[in-house]
């Protein structure tokens, strides 16, 4: 019996080859090692709606558990990060889960474990408000001066806060202005000044004082009279 030959050697050679290549590709993926590791991912929440604000902090990370081949899985060197969806949330506090198909992995890696799997965020309601501006004065006129009156532009000014912390407010303060020893009108351009860091003025016209320093009155003459038939 002779053997069969094939008709073109060369092009079944390479043919040889290229299947040798194919299948030792193939079984190298399915002895790939699997590694099972913790990782840390950056935590992001997106669509916010904008009449609420944060009224406590949340973790700036969570733990991750990835399985796939260790040639893949990613490295501590690299930037993993999940989102949390605030676009159906509403004021109070309350829990929200982790979503992690929206986790960016090469395609042999999947998340087994997250920790923890949702995060309880506590959100309050923005409120705007109309308030006096109150400006603060420091110091006395100079001897026999007095402060007439004082006169702030605009008067008032729409504010904007987290609900229990405007509730609790009256009036816009602002930075102090020295009239120590001032013999005459100050004008002076001021901000506000509030002790809470989440409440903030929308108003965008400056604030202005004028303080008006006249002159004390003379003593009145029936008074002087009446101190020298006492004498």
């Amino acid at each position: 019996m002779s053997l069969l030959r094939p008709r073109h050697p060369v092009y079944f050679l390479v043919a040889l080859i290229a299947a040798s290549l194919l299948w030792y590709a193939a079984t190298g993926e399915r002895r790939a090692s699997i590694s099972v590791r913790s990782t840390k991912a950056n935590l992001t929440l997106v669509n916010m709606p904008r009449d609420l604000l944060l009224a406590s902090g949340v973790p700036d990370t969570v733990a991750l558990r990835l399985r796939g081949p260790l040639s893949v899985t990613p490295g501590p060197n690299t930037t993993l990060e999940v989102f949390i969806d605030l676009s159906e949330a509403r004021s109070g506090l309350h829990s929200y889960p982790i979503d992690i198909s929206t986790i960016r992995l090469p395609a042999e890696v999947e998340v087994v474990a997250v920790e923890p799997p949702e995060i309880e965020i506590d959100l309050e309601r923005l409120q705007l408000r109309t308030l006096l501006v109150e400006p603060q004065i420091d110091g006395q006129p100079g001897p026999g001066f007095r402060v007439e009156r004082i006169v702030v532009n605009p008067t008032s000014v729409t504010v904007q806060g987290p609900e229990s912390q405007l509730s609790l407010i009256d009036h816009v303060p602002t930075t102090p202005i020295s009239i120590d020893g001032a013999t005459s009108r100050i004008v002076a351009r001021v901000e506000p000044r509030f002790q809470e860091p989440s409440v903030r003025v929308l108003t965008v016209s400056p604030i202005t004082v004028r303080v008006e320093i006249v002159p004390e009155p003379p003593p009145s003459p029936a008074a002087g009279a009446g101190e020298s038939e006492e004498q």
